[in-house]
């Protein structure tokens, strides 16, 4: 009777443990929500700021979301940011050429995807660590982005619809939801899901069970090709602009994003879609409350890697697998 009484008392000190790392994301971002909205004053949360918020939040969500494939299967993508920003500026190029809305939303798709086939391929042919492949690579793309403005710094474009806030709005409302409900069917309910997670937890055991990891790293650099599209969409339409500083920021953002909301950036079964959204809404919000505090970038940057690590050795404790890439 002692032995049944103390095993279940360990099932439910699990149960309880398993409950509390599952919350903490969740009341992380909370926590972040109250700390500035007393430190602005409750300007955080003003109308004007929201918007602006906002923009941020999708932009981060969108590429997070399509990282969370990558980064479950075992794939530590550093590119993303440079990807962005080719794929910002060479549709903003397609419509200074007088291109339509539409032809500019294809370009940069088919830039985003184009580079998602190149990269999955150099994942599974090229025998070096993939973060060491992502980022020459990313090095290489930001190179062609300066080769392809030249002398402009900024590509200022006139011929694009300008949204209103409202009508900005209800479009990344509508894009990020339909992304997010649609990758969370993939990841969830089908088997490349599961492959993704099996793949990212244990190379080896995925190559035993049949897994073709060729075919899984193209799918998940092909989400996260389209994750990239819609983001340099979405920013060229939201500020009609592109520059070689475009996305300059996102790759940090969404490995910090997905630590945040609870994911390791090893991969495996603890990768979670919900992950993306949350921890897109906790480094968005830092970011803009360390600005309206007035903190220059160099201190925001030092701020922000701090609460990094210190998510890292906590939340490490608690996963049986590698926080970090292995």
């Amino acid at each position: 009777m002692y032995m049944i009484n103390v095993s279940t008392e360990k099932r439910t000190k699990a149960s309880n443990k398993d409950i509390i790392v599952k919350m903490a994301p969740i009341a992380g971002l909370l926590f972040i929500v109250i700390v500035f909205t007393i430190l602005t004053g409750g300007d955080i949360l003003g109308a004007r700021n929201l918007q602006s918020l906002t923009n941020q939040i999708m932009v981060t969500a969108l590429v997070s979301i399509g990282a969370v494939f990558l980064f479950g299967s075992g794939v530590f993508d550093m590119s993303l940011g440079a990807c962005v920003c080719i794929a910002a500026v060479l549709g903003a190029k397609a419509a200074k050429a007088g291109g339509s809305v539409a032809v500019v939303f294809l370009v940069i798709l088919g830039v985003s995807l184009a580079l998602a086939l190149a990269k999955g391929i150099m994942f599974s042919t090229i025998k070096v660590p993939i973060f060491i492949i992502t980022i020459v690579g990313g090095s290489v793309i930001t190179a062609w982005a300066l080769a392809v403005l030249g002398k402009e710094t900024t590509i200022l474009l006139n011929n694009l619809p300008k949204l209103t806030s409202t009508e900005m709005a209800i479009f990344n409302v509508i894009l990020l939801g339909a992304f997010f409900l649609i990758s969370l069917y993939f990841f969830n309910y089908t088997s490349l899901g599961k492959s993704v997670k099996l793949l990212g937890g244990n190379p080896r055991a995925a190559e035993l069970t049949g897994i073709n990891s060729t075919k899984i790293f193209m799918w998940t650099s092909f989400i996260g090709g389209i994750g990239v599209a819609l983001a340099a969409f979405v920013i060229l339409l939201r500020t009609n602009t592109a520059s070689a500083l475009t996305g300059g920021t996102i790759g940090t953002d969404v490995m910090v994003a997905l630590v945040l909301g609870g994911m390791p950036l090893s991969g495996g079964p603890r990768s979670k879609i919900s992950a993306a959204i949350v921890g897109a809404c906790t480094i968005s919000i830092l970011n803009n409350g360390l600005t309206m505090m007035g903190l220059t970038i160099g201190t925001i940057q030092i701020v922000r890697g701090v609460i990094f690590l210190a998510v890292v050795l906590m939340t490490s404790l608690s996963y049986r697998t590698k926080l970090l890439p292995r």
